[in-house]
């Protein structure tokens, strides 16, 4: 069975992008994946110490409440990220995690065998390009994670207010679509 973990950035569980990311999770479901979703914010964890620990082991040497989710990382088929733009740039969350991440980025701790991902990024200012490099950046930090080789961008501007993507029928449906298709590529189909 297809497994997809959603990586929720925001500290708003019913922000945007969660709302819009729990909307992928849903089609992926759907179309008979097995999903779970991190909701980052409620995790205590500490960013990256720098120890290089992870070099020789491909694992985090931090233990916390970040742990837990390093098994179910490397398991997924797919990874679903979403948070919402602050100061031109992904949550403080959302940067924290990454930074965690560094151990797959080493060669020993390379996630190995084809998945796929997406990247979905909301925000109340500017038109969408703008941030089309904030996701090109997150779309490089999988490349250096493993064999990711579907990389989909869902970047949504203007939305107005919290909980302003729930009120959007064509964003929660395009949302849905994503996940569908994700899941039926991975499969072949």
């Amino acid at each position: 069975m297809c497994k997809i973990i959603g990586i929720a950035g925001s500290p708003r569980r019913d922000g945007n992008s969660t709302t819009l990311l729990r909307q992928v999770l849903q089609g992926a479901e759907e179309s008979g994946a097995e999903a779970q979703i991190i909701y980052l914010n409620d995790l205590t964890f500490r960013g990256c110490q720098a120890c290089d620990g992870c070099v020789d082991t491909g694992e985090c040497t931090l233990k916390d409440e970040l742990t837990p989710y390093y098994p179910k990382l490397r398991a997924a088929d797919i990874w679903i990220l979403a948070s919402p733009v602050y100061f031109d740039g992904v949550s403080g969350q959302t940067k924290l995690f990454f930074d965690r991440c560094r151990c797959f980025a080493m060669e020993v701790g390379n996630l190995k065998g084809k998945r796929r991902a997406a990247i979905i990024l909301t925000y109340e200012d500017r038109p969408r390009d703008d941030y089309r490099e904030i996701a090109q950046r997150l779309a490089n930090y999988f490349s250096w994670f493993g064999d990711f080789d579907t990389v989909e961008l869902f970047v949504e501007s203007r939305l107005g207010p919290a909980d302003a993507a729930s009120r959007r029928p064509e964003l929660l449906e395009k949302s849905q679509s994503l996940g569908h298709r994700l899941v039926m590529e991975l499969k072949g189909g």
